[in-house]
């Protein structure tokens, strides 16, 4: 097996998570241009990844946990911000097209970074972190003036 450095793991997990996003956008705006149908869509495919996960544990691939209230509890906001999150995509990419959808999701680290320290107490994002940040901004207004 290919072993890689600590910054080529880095590199390989942010080509590997592109590459993953990037084709979900494509295969999602693909699918709900033959099934216009964003809610059955997501349900499918989140019925979808609970029966992988359910059927690898029952198979002896991936042993899960059981659920514990105490635990399910803290992850419900997440999951119901979450499904919130992905429904909003589907009903973006129903309506726009992907390059459009690309841009917005872009944009959200601009606004979390600066939400992070309001709700959270984390540290305000570094120049370094700021200055990526605006060339983001700066590649979304340049798409944003192009767009026909």
């Amino acid at each position: 097996m290919l072993k890689l450095t600590p910054n080529g793991e880095v590199v390989a997990s942010v080509i590997s998570y592109s590459l993953c996003s990037g084709s979900l956008v494509l295969i999602n705006k693909l699918i709900l241009h033959y099934l216009p149908f964003p809610s059955l869509v997501i349900v499918t495919q989140l019925l979808s990844s609970i029966f992988l996960i359910y059927g690898g544990n029952f198979f002896g691939v991936m042993p899960i946990d059981g659920m514990k209230m105490e635990f399910l509890k803290p992850y419900l906001i997440y999951t119901v911000a979450f499904s919130t999150g992905v429904y909003t995509n589907m009903m973006c990419l129903n309506q726009a097209n992907v390059e459009t959808v690309i841009v917005a999701r872009a944009l959200s680290p601009l606004i979390v970074s600066f939400l992070d320290p309001i709700f959270l107490g984390r540290e305000l994002p570094s120049r370094r972190s700021i200055f990526a940040l605006c060339l983001i901004v700066v590649g979304a207004i340049g798409y944003a003036s192009t767009d026909e």
